[in-house]
């Protein structure tokens, strides 16, 4: 699945480090006996990345938002994000809203969590 939006390449890199959690795609069941028994629950892994920044500026912020809001309508579209580290272009969505916190006047504590699809 192709999509033409992109991450805004105005914004500046997430600081390190950079979280990867890769998706639990096993599905487990407790026997009486106290056996586990495991199979697959999907046919592929996805990751899920959490990029932080310490100090975003305002107007940075404020294209996130509005890349966020508008451009992928509150975080329902996928997009393509490249990874800091690989240089890979990956297909994501925002998996849950990003956190906003003022850290001092006109820089923000931002943190944006973006899951493969």
């Amino acid at each position: 699945m192709a999509t033409s939006l992109t991450w805004p390449s105005s914004i500046i890199e997430p600081e390190y480090p950079l979280a990867e959690t890769p998706e639990d795609a096993v599905i487990r069941s407790t026997m009486e006996d106290g056996t586990i028994k495991t199979r697959p629950r999907f046919t592929r892994n996805r990751m899920t990345y959490e990029l932080s920044w310490s100090s975003m500026p305002e107007d940075q912020k404020q294209a996130l938002e509005t890349f966020l809001r508008v451009t992928t309508k509150n975080g329902s579209k996928i997009f393509n994000w490249t990874h800091p580290s690989s240089g890979k272009q990956i297909e994501v969505r925002f998996s849950e809203m990003p956190k906003f916190s003022l850290k001092v006047k006109n820089y923000w504590q931002v943190s944006v969590k973006l899951q493969e699809v």
